[in-house]
């Protein structure tokens, strides 16, 4: 018996052969997501596999808020696509604005990105306006059809800052809400490293129907040059959660952060940043988000996994 493998960008392919060439078997799996599908060799050198690899989505956000005339990416990540198409449609009037990379829309500021690189295919919605809010379908013409919806929520910007003007206390319980940055009121950062801020919004009453943020005097804008700036928003019942998150910081990224709910109490956090490594301290943790597992820990999980075949292949003969 003989045990192979080999190593891909984004999977690892398993090949276990017999004295019986009819036993040969191939595993491929999906290093993004410990996804297996296996593959049976013939005697005479042709292969098969045993269950088309169907397609499926992986887990990412599903609201989105944005202000308007910002630009907003709904993010839809499909593996195992293959020969298959992505859509993107528009709920309300179930209008279909892309196929693939084509634009099936005559209003062009919606826009597929994709790379062939990745299996992401992200709706662009350039100078989004309040209209534009609602659900949005991804889908894969599969069999069967599979889809994912996503909600936009654009605020119209001339009224958010009307709101915003009004003076709300700070970090204090006001009228059923309250607002706190997650950590301590300072941060301390070394240039290039990245900055992860947490706003939990608590609320007896209604959510806030945004959460600003602003960096001293100026509203955070997500599609500034700079890049690597994004948000997160969460919701439940009683909490909102918005996370701010720059990348490559410099020291021009320096200042007082505020989180701004509108109709809610606000919360400020002191950020610096320093090219010194020597007296950059290191950021709470929990302003940091949480390290991606390391390739050495994702194929511990796949050396057991592989076991696993191994002995029940070996059983079977």
């Amino acid at each position: 018996m003989r045990f192979t493998e080999h190593f891909g960008e984004n999977y690892c392919i398993w090949e276990l052969e017999t004295k019986d060439p009819s036993m040969m078997m191939k595993a491929r799996l999906n290093m993004l997501d410990l996804k297996v599908n296996f593959q049976e060799v013939t005697p005479r050198g042709g292969a098969r596999w045993v269950a088309k690899p169907q397609p499926y989505f992986a887990e990412s956000q599903r609201n989105f808020t944005i202000i308007s005339g910002q630009t907003a990416y709904l993010k839809c990540r499909v593996h195992m696509l293959g020969d298959r198409q992505v859509t993107w449609m528009r709920v309300r009037d179930f209008h279909i604005l892309t196929v693939g990379v084509i634009t099936y829309s005559a209003d062009q500021r919606f826009q597929v990105l994709h790379s062939t690189e990745t299996d992401d295919w992200t709706l662009q919605v350039q100078y989004a306006q309040p209209r534009d809010s609602g659900s949005y379908k991804c889908q894969v013409n599969s069999d069967p059809k599979i889809a994912r919806s996503v909600y936009l929520s654009v605020t119209d910007k001339s009224q958010l800052e009307a709101l915003i003007s009004m003076n709300f206390p700070s970090s204090e319980n006001n009228g059923g809400y309250g607002t706190h940055i997650t950590g301590g009121k300072e941060r301390f950062l070394q240039a290039g490293s990245s900055l992860s801020l947490e706003c939990v919004v608590t609320h007896t009453q209604t959510a806030p129907a945004t959460v600003m943020w602003y960096h001293d005097d100026t509203v955070v804008d997500y599609d500034s040059p700079r890049g690597g700036i994004s948000v997160q928003v969460e919701k439940t019942i009683d909490q909102t959660t918005s996370r701010l998150l720059l990348s490559s910081v410099e020291t021009q990224d320096s200042g007082n952060y505020t989180c701004y709910p509108v109709l809610a109490p606000s919360a400020s956090v002191s950020v610096h940043i320093s090219n010194d490594e020597l007296r950059a301290a290191v950021q709470h943790p929990e302003g940091v988000g949480a390290a991606a597992p390391s390739r050495g820990n994702v194929a511990s999980v796949f050396t057991l996994m592989v076991v696993s075949f191994v002995f029940r292949c070996i059983e079977g003969t």
